[in-house]
């Protein structure tokens, strides 16, 4: 694991993940309760404290709804207590963003987590029209957007750090995925990763997990030197 020393006290930077496709059912993400228990699991053991499960809300499918996401957050919390384990959870979801997120908006029904911070996500096609109309009606209403992996859009690719420091500047948080760094989603990504942790305006390092697959390459990474210098940066 990626610890290091510090005033006499062990730190690891990636006890909190709150991005992830784990809430069985709801997306493209982990289809069966028994799969969730096994990946939570896993990532418990890879010193993973607490999770912010946010599955996908967009139009017009899957349009979760909060009441939806929490009843199958429930389900997996019990599922796991009957394993002895007391899971330290939350849900929000990743809104695709698009025009149907301001009446939501309006009607105050968003699925936020940990302090009402939202997380949002482009179409890796092309950046939302709607975009910066959403992030303004959100931070109107006291809630903190969050942008999913901008390290990820090709559309940033080139202008990486001047975009991120532009919202970050309008008061967004942004998160990268660990698996960026590790090539998983390409060249780009991975350059975009190194770019903005070299920057240090990375706020949110989590897995994005979504299967099995994905949690076998986490490991592999948590365990190298590559994340054990990249904790260690990011903490310093």
């Amino acid at each position: 694991m990626a610890w290091f020393q510090k005033e006499n006290k062990q730190y690891f930077f990636y006890e909190h993940d709150m991005h992830s496709h784990i809430l069985p059912g709801l997306d493209d993400g982990v289809k069966t309760i028994e799969e969730s228990v096994a990946i939570v699991k896993r990532m418990l053991a890879l010193g993973v404290r607490r999770f912010s499960f946010t599955p996908h809300i967009s139009f017009p499918s899957p349009m979760n709804t909060p009441e939806i996401i929490r009843d199958r957050l429930n389900l997996l919390k019990e599922c796991l207590l009957k394993e002895g384990i007391s899971l330290d959870a939350d849900a929000g979801a990743e809104y695709k963003v698009g025009e149907y997120m301001l009446e939501l908006i309006e009607r105050d029904n968003i699925a936020s987590f940990q302090g009402r911070r939202v997380l949002i996500e482009h179409s890796f096609v092309s950046p939302s029209p709607s975009f910066e109309e959403v992030v303004f009606r959100l931070q109107e209403r006291e809630y903190i957007p969050v942008l999913a992996h901008p390290e990820r859009y090709p559309f940033y690719a080139g202008c990486i750090l001047e975009r991120v420091n532009t919202l970050k500047n309008r008061g967004c948080k942004m998160q990268v995925n660990l698996l960026s760094f590790t090539g998983f989603y390409g060249k780009e990504a991975t350059r975009g990763a190194q770019i903005l942790s070299d920057a240090g305006v990375i706020d949110y390092l989590s897995g994005d997990i979504h299967s099995m697959r994905q949690i076998e390459h986490l490991e592999k990474f948590m365990k190298s030197k590559n994340s054990a210098f990249l904790f260690k940066r990011m903490n310093t």
